[in-house]
């Protein structure tokens, strides 16, 4: 069997992806093309297909490579590790926004997604949850991770937060009720307390009396 593009070349799929990640951080996901992945490699395109099969594959594989910068957690309780997990997770999420999107849509698996996966199931056994419900309690932590990020990702792009907080007071109070007794609290953000707090909350909830967050 004759040797793909790709191999005649000496590419690997690593090289594809770094070359791709470094695309994504100095112009966007939008420059990010197979062309310009090969234009960077110095090499036909035809090259890049022979590792990856289109763009959509190849933004699986930045997914990927971005939760490559989560390290495996070596705590030796289970909620310390899984909230390593997930706050890590959300670190690399907000410094790669353009990915964001495509993490709420897609479910990675790819290397590094299988092994930070294995480590919260792990650590979810290890609480007492097993089977289907350890898979639930996974996912509503990646929902919670994933969405925080996805919710701050979109107002870290408003062109006038203060603007925007202030017509919120003002439509808050005129709404009335508990809405307006809140309406402070309401038009403020605070994406660290909020993130904590509800990975707190979920956990106490995955595991009745393992509780430390309020």
């Amino acid at each position: 069997m004759g040797r793909t593009a790709g191999q005649r070349a000496g590419l690997t799929r690593q090289q594809v992806t770094d070359a791709a990640m470094d695309l994504l951080r100095s112009e966007g996901l939008e420059a990010v093309s197979m062309r310009r992945v090969a234009d960077r490699l110095g090499v036909a395109p035809n090259s890049i297909y022979a590792h990856v099969a289109d763009k959509a594959a190849l933004v699986d594989e930045l997914i990927d490579a971005m939760l490559g910068g989560v390290a495996t957690p070596t705590d030796d309780g289970w909620r310390a590790r899984i909230e390593r997990v997930m706050r890590d997770s959300r670190r690399e999420l907000l410094a790669h926004p353009d990915l964001v999107p495509f993490a709420l849509v897609r479910q990675s698996v790819g290397p590094n997604a299988l092994r930070l996966g294995e480590v919260t199931l792990g650590a979810l056994r290890e609480a007492g949850l097993d089977g289907p419900a350890a898979v639930t309690g996974l996912q509503v932590l990646l929902v919670h991770t994933i969405g925080s990020a996805a919710f701050e990702t979109g107002r870290t792009g408003d062109p006038d937060p203060a603007a925007r907080g202030r017509r919120g007071r003002e439509r808050a109070a005129e709404f009335g009720g508990v809405t307006a007794e809140l309406s402070e609290p309401i038009s403020r953000w605070s994406g660290d307390e909020v993130f904590e707090r509800g990975l707190g909350w979920l956990l106490d909830g995955l595991v009745p009396g393992s509780g430390r967050a309020r």
